[in-house]
């Protein structure tokens, strides 16, 4: 359990800190692409706003959202097109839904979030590009640190020391993901908005035998990084790091009851199963149950 909590710990701090030092030595990591797919209600007012691996376009209106108190989320579109036939609806449910969650998560830290009901704003996400993972590449990974980890335990050569180490992956096929989203007041004057693009990098994004797995960690990113925008005003790009209170590995990296009950529409982190799971690279649909909705 130790262990477990040390790396929910460090999940999200250490991808984009070793994201830093990745890009350093090798260029391995899928460049995101900022696209505008026409689907926001204005896009006049967005200003530019990137981090290592992730650029964005975002607004604002801080004046108004100081007035929120509910917030409704609409679910995260996220259209077969876009990847085209070799990926499943299930799949794009869990990828969908890991965006609805982690965003739940951050606006349930200021708001009330809503199911039913009037609502102060109404979150709109849609999924406008997807470049999948390139399976074998990923593969190699995924066998190269579960041969490690078997050396270590007959205390094999220099893996004896090592024990369970994280591989890099091939710098080759790393999926990247674009989203555009807004934040609607009562009258349909958009408050705040963010156009999110990112990238898998070789490091730091888990290989998995799934074309989807780096897409649906993708998803995750944005979800944090679109609530916290939301519920802090604060340039997500822009913001200090800081270790994650027990109370958000709880929720987020164990799994347990999420603490805004209409969060629960979104189901649970896939817990202590989805992190065994990522090690041994099992495809996030294996763990990761999805939206209450779609069981």
């Amino acid at each position: 359990m130790r262990t477990t909590i040390k790396a929910a710990l460090n999940a999200r701090a250490a991808r984009r800190i070793a994201a830093v030092a990745a890009m350093a030595v090798l260029a391995g990591c899928a460049s995101p692409v900022l696209t505008q797919a026409g689907l926001l209600t204005r896009y006049d007012h967005l200003t530019p706003s990137e981090a290592t691996a992730t650029k964005s376009r975002i607004f604002i209106d801080k004046a108004a959202m100081a007035r929120v108190r509910t917030v409704r989320i609409i679910p995260t579109t996220f259209p077969a097109a876009v990847t085209g036939p070799g990926v499943t609806e299930q799949e794009r449910r869990v990828v969908a839904n890991a965006a609805d969650r982690a965003l739940c998560y951050e606006l349930s830290l200021r708001y009330d979030v809503v199911s039913s009901g009037p609502a102060d704003l109404t979150v709109r996400s849609t999924i406008t590009r997807a470049s999948l993972t390139n399976v074998p590449a990923s593969g190699v990974a995924v066998g190269a640190s579960a041969a490690i980890t078997i050396a270590a335990q007959v205390g094999v050569g220099f893996a004896d020391t090592i024990g369970k180490v994280p591989v890099p992956r091939l710098p080759i096929g790393l999926g990247d993901l674009t989203v555009e989203a807004e934040a609607l007041d009562a009258h349909r004057q958009q408050r705040a908005a963010m156009v999110w693009a990112g990238g898998a990098n070789s490091f730091t994004n888990q290989a998995r035998f799934s074309a989807v797995g780096d897409i649906y960690d993708l998803a995750g990113d944005f979800g944090q990084d679109f609530g916290s925008y939301l519920a802090t005003g604060q340039d997500p790009f822009e913001s200090e790091l800081t270790l994650p209170t027990f109370e958000r590995i709880r929720v987020t990296a164990l799994g347990e009851m999420p603490r805004d009950p209409d969060c629960q529409a979104f189901g649970r982190a896939p817990g202590i199963d989805g992190i065994i799971g990522d090690s041994v690279g099992l495809p996030p649909d294996w763990t990761d149950k999805g939206p209450t909705a779609g069981r």
